[in-house]
């Protein structure tokens, strides 16, 4: 009898958790957020490699602390198909009356820009926009994944440097471009800008990943932010690179994206 009670309770169990996967099949690969009235896209659950191994490491040297090579598994989520818009990050400060960036402070966008990615935006910046939109930025894993899928690539379009699908120092344009001008270089779920633009805040404090051999640990001191920008190095613009940055930095070059609960998506009816 109490063997037959224990796996009563535990069969429940089980079936909720695989209950619960296959429900997931079912969700949208792409959604609209309503408070923002944003584009996100699915990240499937499931494993991945984070970060590099020696032999993938380029000539230049991207940034410190990207080995070694580990197995991340993430649950479902959403996140932003675009960096977040000059457009949409007014409107957030209009309604909030959050601080303006240097380049918004007359209250309006400049020319042409309405569509580029906001920039001169600090960390802090970035978590109250996303807050307010009901999302929130992203771990380093999750961005990681979002850009390298689960094939181990090393930039968002496949493993080898391409010039002309992302705004990098190679561009003549010396400075933001409309998000989405790249779309030949979407990550493998479709998600834009991953390399080039501006850096991404993420929500996590810069340190070594477990087993690595350079260990540090800049909790409290810089956050990390990825992807590149339109005036850094190319080896910088891998899904693997990570750069720190001090928390209240808000250079022209500062930018980012938020993700969504799946949780919330499915409460909210989206």
């Amino acid at each position: 009898m109490k063997k037959a009670r224990i796996l009563s309770l535990i069969l429940p169990l089980v079936f909720f958790i695989f209950n619960s996967r296959a429900e997931n099949k079912n969700l949208a690969k792409t959604i609209r957020w309503l408070k923002d009235d944003s584009i996100m896209v699915l990240i499937p659950a499931g494993e991945f490699w984070m970060g590099l191994e020696d032999k993938d490491q380029p000539q230049e040297k991207t940034t410190r602390g990207e080995k070694p090579r580990h197995k991340v598994y993430l649950d479902n989520y959403y996140i932003d198909k675009f960096e977040v818009t000059n457009q949409n990050y007014l409107k957030f400060c209009i309604e909030t009356e959050h601080r303006l960036p240097l380049h918004l402070k007359a209250g309006k966008i400049p020319a042409g820009k309405e569509n580029h990615p906001v920039n001169h935006i600090s960390f802090e910046d970035a978590q109250a926009y996303c807050q307010w939109a009901g999302k929130r930025l992203p771990t380093e894993a999750e961005w990681e994944k979002a850009c390298r899928g689960n094939d181990y690539r090393l930039y968002p379009w496949g493993n080898y440097w391409q010039m002309n699908l992302s705004n990098n120092r190679t561009s003549s344009y010396e400075d933001t471009v409309p998000v989405g001008s790249f779309p030949k270089g979407a990550s493998p779920y479709g998600v834009m800008d991953l390399a080039g633009n501006v850096w991404e805040w993420t929500a996590d404090w810069y340190k070594s990943y477990p087993g690595s051999e350079l260990v540090f640990d800049e909790t409290g001191k810089s956050k990390v932010t990825r992807g590149g920008a339109y005036f850094y190095s190319i080896f910088l613009q891998m899904c693997s690179a990570r750069n720190p940055l001090p928390a209240d930095d808000r250079s022209e070059f500062n930018g980012f994206r938020c993700v969504g609960e799946v949780e919330k998506v499915k409460f909210s009816g989206k």
